[in-house]
């Protein structure tokens, strides 16, 4: 049976001695055979023969086999001495032979993507161009385009396509990564064998996987997260660093901020990792795998670092010499009202060694420390003397507790002020379009809330009026029913001491036995019904 095709290739249906048909390395599309399925195909054509010809092209060397590579394998398996073909004879040399056997592979879904990819390169380098590859196929050209691309990628990557590890969905993440760092690739692929992440995980957030990468880097990958913290042990190599290592280590430098600047940096050099369509206007967020680019920037750091302590240096070598100046200067007014020479006075002192200088300045804030001392036991004792048992609470102690007390609860008591005092509040009524009467309450704003509580307090008259309403000021702050506000402008006051210890453990249940007189039973009811152990005793 012979047919034609329209680009004048013929096809004749034969049977021929199987040792006659030969084979070319690298012809074959397939690269991976798999064993279990060899000996059940060999156990196939033993039984039955071989059920569909295999493809040949009849060359000035013989028959050589274009499709049908494991049928053959089987065939000789199983002690086969003739197999029936199909011999195609054209002139389009070996592209249109590569096309073929790729075609024919293809139909039958026994391609990954990668054998699929050097399958086209193989027909590039035989001189086709990747529209003819396309037609030949029944692809289109951006497919051909997009397979012969991952041939660029790292030959870890590739081997992870191959076997299934790394989808086709996540290439672009690691086509976007290797272009700027195959060992970062390589370290996603890796990270995806290991389990540490999922190909799902890469085309989702490609930002969390690197952040995990760079966390628990694999050993040699230096990977720094941009802005982040990058630890100098890490990066510096002891040999290789020597000099940098030693500079760090005297500037007090274990590891360096890297921030928004360097980002720009690393992106202007050509070195960053990013994700742009993820990018958080107000946290940028990037990563360097560059050891020379990482290094430049860590002695760029600790540069600032050491022009820093210099410039300290500095600005402490003149407050020194402003302090001797001043001594001298002390030492010659003390020499001359003794009757002694000032000028020798300042000179002893303008004289002092370094260590002179030093074992002075110790003696000096040793003895400033027990100055310090005794005159805090002094001041305990005077206070103990005026306040312990005072005769009587004057205005100003009394304005000086609830000022303080209030200070750390300003805004709440501000808020239960304006929501429990009619006078900072605004009262409009409306008629609506059906003839019903409405009322609108407008509130004060905080901070004309805070400087009304401010003068509510400061116009007390007695000690007993400024404790009174500071008592009262925070009641409401803390008690005040949230429910006359909308929804969005409610922000209830919770009793210090309620989710903790410490000094103001015993506050709630004080607070609520003082309050417990002057609340209405709406406040009373929403009491007893919180959670509060304390609320629920009052």
């Amino acid at each position: 049976m012979t047919t034609e095709t329209k680009d004048a290739t013929t096809s004749t249906l034969a049977v021929l001695d199987i040792e006659a048909i030969t084979t070319r390395e690298g012809w074959n599309p397939r690269t991976h055979d798999d064993e279990t399925e060899h000996q059940a195909l060999t156990a196939s054509v033993r039984a039955q023969g071989i059920l569909q010809p295999l493809l040949v092209e009849r060359t000035d060397v013989g028959p050589v086999l274009i499709d049908g590579h494991r049928r053959l394998a089987a065939a000789r398996a199983a002690g086969l001495t003739a197999v029936p073909v199909i011999e195609r004879t054209g002139d389009e040399g070996e592209a249109a032979q590569l096309a073929a056997a790729l075609a024919a592979n293809l139909r039958r879904s026994g391609l990954d993507p990668i054998e699929e990819a050097r399958a086209y390169a193989r027909a590039t380098e035989a001189g086709w161009p990747q529209r003819r590859i396309a037609e030949a196929v029944g692809c289109s050209r951006r497919h051909v385009s997009e397979r012969l691309r991952l041939l660029r990628l790292p030959e870890s990557v590739t081997e992870a396509i191959s076997d299934g590890v790394l989808t086709l969905a996540s290439v672009p993440r690691v086509e976007a990564v290797a272009a700027v760092s195959a060992s970062v690739a390589e370290g996603l692929v890796a990270a995806l064998r290991d389990g540490a992440a999922t190909s799902a995980d890469l085309t989702e957030r490609p930002d969390v996987v690197l952040s995990e990468l760079a966390e628990h880097r694999p050993e040699g990958l230096v990977l720094a997260t941009l802005p982040g913290y990058l630890d100098l042990s890490h990066l510096l190599d002891p040999e290789a660093d020597a000099e940098l290592s030693a500079r760090a280590e005297a500037a007090g430098v274990s590891g360096v901020h890297l921030t928004v600047e360097d980002l720009d940096a690393a992106r202007a050099y050509g070195c960053l990792i990013e994700f742009t369509e993820r990018e958080d206007s107000y946290w940028r967020r990037g990563w360097v795998a560059d050891s020379p680019w990482l290094t430049d920037r860590a002695r760029l750091h600790i540069e600032r670092v050491e022009d820093r302590a210099a410039e300290r240096e500095r600005e402490d070598a003149v407050r020194r010499a402003a302090d001797d100046q001043a001594r001298a200067e002390h030492a010659a007014r003390d020499a001359e009202a003794r009757g002694e020479d000032p000028q020798a006075a300042a000179a002893s002192v303008a004289g002092e060694s370094d260590g002179e200088r030093r074992a002075r300045e110790r003696a000096e804030a040793a003895e400033d420390r027990r100055s310090a001392r005794l005159a805090n036991l002094d001041l305990g004792r005077r206070a103990l003397l005026a306040y312990d048992e005072p005769q009587a609470i004057t205005t100003e102690m009394a304005r000086a507790l609830a000022l303080a007390a209030l200070h750390h609860h300003q805004a709440e008591a501000a808020r239960g002020l304006v929501l429990c005092h009619e006078r900072l509040q605004t009262t409009e009524t409306r008629t609506t379009k059906a003839g019903a009467m409405s009322e609108k309450v407008s509130y004060a704003e905080p901070d004309e809330a805070e400087r009304a509580l401010s003068e509510w307090i400061e116009g007390a008259r007695t000690p007993e009026q400024v404790i009174g309403r500071a008592l009262q000021a925070l009641a409401l702050g803390w008690f005040a029913d949230q429910a006359a506000l909308p929804r969005s402008e409610r922000r209830p006051g919770v009793v210090p001491g309620r989710w903790g210890g410490g000094i103001a453990a015993g506050l709630p249940a004080l607070a609520a036995a003082l309050a417990r007189p002057v609340l209405p039973e709406r406040i009373a009811a929403q009491l007893r019904e919180s959670h509060d152990p304390e609320a629920l005793a009052a």
